[in-house]
């Protein structure tokens, strides 16, 4: 298989079962997994990168072209993956699926390291998307009257234009900074010091 330019990486949170979901898992041209099969309409398998606890009943039975086992503990499956990502199809823009829900702490866990890998990327959940943004000015289309939030997980001053409540050289401090905004424009602006998710709905409220 050629490089992809949109690769899936897939982890064990919730499935990714939303039409929404769902129709972003269709337009990656192929997929990488944590530690786990593909769910049902992934797209081609790449690789499947992590420490093998949770696929011994199948291992054997895995190519072994599709399979990296990664002993270390000291990283999650998730940022296995993001390794192999950055290492094979570097170029590739990177969707993240099934990495929330379920365990609470997994969740933070992997925002966390998907915050630190390669930008841009989306995360995708069943109630909307996070778009991870790297530093620096960006505009994005909005949908005027949707919910938006901004989440910095490093402490940063941001800028944007085209919410209700604008936000001016706001410095990022908290988590809730910048949070529960909403679209006023169809334009979003936005200047950022380091990575920033932006939150959007799937649709309206």
């Amino acid at each position: 298989m050629t490089a992809p330019a949109r690769l899936a990486v897939i982890a064990n949170g919730a499935p990714p079962d939303t039409p929404g979901e769902r129709a972003a898992l269709a337009r990656c041209e192929a997929c990488v997994c944590c530690d786990r099969l593909p769910p049902p309409g992934a797209p081609p398998l790449l690789q499947i990168i992590g420490d093998g606890d949770t696929l011994a009943a199948v291992a054997g039975s895995l190519p072994a072209d599709r399979l990296t086992l990664e002993a270390e503990q000291e990283t999650c499956d998730l940022a296995k993956a993001q390794r192999w990502c950055r290492a094979h199809a570097p170029g590739a823009a990177l969707g993240y699926f099934a990495v929330l829900g379920r365990r609470l702490d997994h969740t933070l866990a992997n925002l966390a390291w998907i915050a630190q890998g390669p930008a841009p990327a989306r995360v995708y959940g069943a109630d909307g998307w996070l778009d991870l943004l790297p530093a620096g000015a960006h505009e994005r289309p909005l949908d005027p009257g949707a919910p938006l939030s901004l989440i910095s997980l490093t402490p940063q001053r941001v800028t944007a234009e085209g919410l209700v409540w604008p936000v001016r050289d706001l410095t990022l401090d908290t988590l809730a900074r910048a949070t529960l905004n909403r679209a006023a424009a169809p334009t979003l602006r936005v200047r950022c010091e380091a990575p920033l998710f932006v939150y959007h709905p799937w649709s309206l409220p």
